[in-house]
């Protein structure tokens, strides 16, 4: 990098430091292919960041090529203008801002000499050499920017500006992005001791992780996760010929914690126990002093640093000569290697692997993805292990799995399921149709849809482009206890599931003898009450299927009547047959606006035996009682139980 440009770099820097600063707008754009952006003039300073797909881009009366990650910086008034260059689409996220920089207008500033231009008006680009970071603050600030998070998108747009001035002062402007495989490798050898998965790796570089195994494997002769287990075993080889580290340290440097487990991947791999590996090497000559001994697996790379993807840094220094006998050396050597190679694990923050994870994450790497035939008749090829999934109306399965999704459902503005917010709390709402646009925004590694309904017309096509898509349709999310099952099959969590079916089972069984016991046999209602209508759960789905199956009450005449006429959960009910609503009990669901004292008094309500009885309990609309699956039922008999035996 030149002197000239590392003073401007650090004069941009220095105006940053003192800028009073407006984040005005962001947005995420998803072009499909044949479209493109024409003559878009920037109405503020902006940031134009692309993260997927391959475009065309002009900015200033620059040309730019975008694969993938491209970083551009415009003042406002310039003309943007974007083309695809493939049937692809091509996402990109926009940030619009306002600075003012609170510096002195010194004449050594070397930007304020390029053409009198201001500092955050000035034209340029960069391709980063680490992309992720700057797409995963990209795609937060758009989130909070879309939740009317206003400051707190302020910050992270000052975290996404840091980032951008580290990668300038370490790189300088528009270099050449290191190839894709390149960057894969050294992370891989950057990351060696932590746990490895082909999903963690799609999740990091924001691609497939078949696309990715294909590029490593061209590159270095191996998957992802057998060039792991070479870069290990080449390390633990390593460190039982050149010092006294015992079995179990020699295992916990590499990254495993069973030394049985890592014994048995180690002869796998070399032919011998680790035992007899290190007298092998003890009675064998000397070698040269290379890290490793196999071509093409050097954990530095001569030509460069390690690859990074975060702020925990390591460097390496060595320096000074200290005599030492043949037996103080070796023990110093195995002090200085496990201590490098534990430090580098801690760095990594990631912990090691437990044996169960590293048989299915090393071993298994074919394992690591399954072919799925979904409600729709889709092939779908899903990780073995997914990380970040959408599955918009199904989060009651994934909490009961232990799962937590990336985004929830929403309707409206931001309303949610509020019965789990004790356990999604914090997750971002994500509307109920689910924009491609903003499910692309969250980078899931698996998408799961509720019915046909959400993947209609081209829909489909568009979210299999983001993730692997699994919808489960009409003849299996109609009854929650086998879309619970497909769910934990798709997670790879079926047995959980199972258990989750048994644990629920045995809890209605025991809640079902208590009622029996305490009121026996009476009949009961689910009722939505509303400020226009009035709409009754049918017997057979959502609370009415709590009620009557699992509970035993007995169900109504009027219950029956509806629940034959009306397809839905929930059925609107006219003020004719709600007189005629012979329930012992009834469990109502209160939206009116008014108490349940008040809409009471109407007289539709006079001669019900619940309500002449004291009888009648509401529910607010953040109650389970709307919804289904094994939690949301759970409260529904918990409130069941709490109010009905009180008496």
């Amino acid at each position: 990098m030149k002197e000239e440009e590392k003073k401007k770099i650090h004069d941009l820097l220095a105006h940053w430091t003192h800028a009073a600063v407006q984040v005005i707008d962001v947005r995420h754009f998803v072009l499909q292919a044949q479209e493109s952006w024409n003559s878009y003039r920037l109405p503020a300073s902006s940031y134009f960041y692309a993260c997927k797909g391959q475009a065309t881009v002009r900015l200033d009366g620059r040309e730019y090529a975008a694969d993938r990650f491209l970083l551009l910086h415009g003042g406002k008034g310039m003309v943007l203008d974007v083309k695809l260059t493939d049937d692809e689409l091509f996402a990109f996220y926009l940030i619009l801002y306002k600075a003012k920089t609170l510096l002195p207008r010194l004449a050594d500033h070397a930007l304020l000499n390029d053409g009198g231009k201001e500092p955050f008006q000035l034209p340029y680009a960069l391709v980063p050499h680490e992309p992720t970071g700057l797409y995963h603050l990209a795609a937060t600030m758009a989130r909070e920017w879309d939740a009317q998070e206003r400051l707190r998108a302020k910050g992270t747009f000052l975290q996404f500006v840091h980032e951008v001035m580290q990668q300038l002062i370490q790189h300088g402007f528009h270099q050449e992005q290191q190839p894709l495989a390149k960057q894969v490798v050294r992370f891989l050898e950057a990351h060696y001791t932590t746990r490895i998965s082909l999903e963690s790796l799609a999740e990091q570089f924001c691609y497939s992780a078949r696309y990715l195994t294909r590029l490593v494997k061209e590159e270095t002769g191996h998957s992802p996760i057998d060039y792991v287990i070479s870069l290990r075993m080449e390390k633990a080889k390593e460190l039982l010929a050149r010092t006294d580290a015992k079995l179990q340290e020699v295992a916990a440097a590499v990254g495993y914690q069973d030394v049985l487990y890592f014994s048995r991947l180690f002869k796998k791999h070399t032919g011998m126990t680790p035992s007899a590996f290190s007298k092998h090497a003890l009675a064998a000559p000397p070698v040269p002093d290379r890290l490793y001994g196999k071509p093409g697996l050097s954990i530095v790379d001569e030509k460069g640093e390690s690859y990074s993807v975060n702020d925990n840094r390591y460097q390496r220094s060595f320096g000074g000569i200290v005599r030492m006998n043949k037996k103080s050396t070796r023990h110093m050597a195995t002090l200085f290697m496990v201590s490098l190679a534990l430090l580098v694990s801690a760095c990594s923050g990631t912990a090691s692997p437990t044996p169960q994870a590293e048989g299915s994450v090393q071993e298994q790497a074919g394992a690591a993805q399954r072919e799925l035939t979904d409600g729709l008749g889709n092939k779908v090829t899903v990780p073995a292990h997914p990380q970040r999934i959408i599955a918009s109306y199904l989060e009651d399965h994934l909490v009961a799995l232990g799962v937590k999704p990336v985004a929830q459902w929403s309707v409206g503005k931001g309303d949610v399921q509020g019965y789990l917010q004790k356990d999604l709390a914090g997750i971002p709402a994500i509307p109920y149709d689910l924009p491609p646009e903003v499910v692309m925004s969250y980078n899931p590694d698996l998408i799961i849809m509720d019915n046909a309904e959400l993947v209609a017309g081209d829909k489909y096509s568009q979210y299999a482009k983001i993730s692997p898509t699994y919808t489960i349709g009409k003849e299996k999310n109609s009854d929650w206890r086998k879309e619970l099952l497909i769910v934990g099959e798709v997670l790879n969590k079926s047995e959980e599931a199972k258990k989750v079916l048994a644990d629920y089972d045995t809890y209605v069984a025991e809640s079902k003898e208590k009622l029996k016991q305490g009121i026996g046999e009476k009949s009961a209602a689910a009722l939505w009450v509303t400020a226009k209508a009035v709409y009754m759960a049918r017997q057979d789905l959502s609370s009415g299927d709590v009620l009557y199956k699992d509970l035993g009450f007995k169900v109504p005449a009027v219950v029956q009547e509806i629940s034959k006429s009306g397809d839905a959960n929930w059925n609107s009910v006219s003020l004719e047959k709600l007189a005629q609503l012979d329930a012992d009990y009834l469990f109502v669901v209160n939206s009116k606006g008014v108490s349940k004292d008040e809409f009471l008094k109407e007289p539709v309500w006079a001669n019900i035996p619940a309500v002449k009885n004291g009888h009648v309990y509401d529910f607010t609309t953040e109650s389970s009682w709307l919804y289904t699956g094994v939690i949301a039922n759970r409260q529904m008999i918990e409130n069941v139980l709490e109010n009905v035996l009180k008496q």
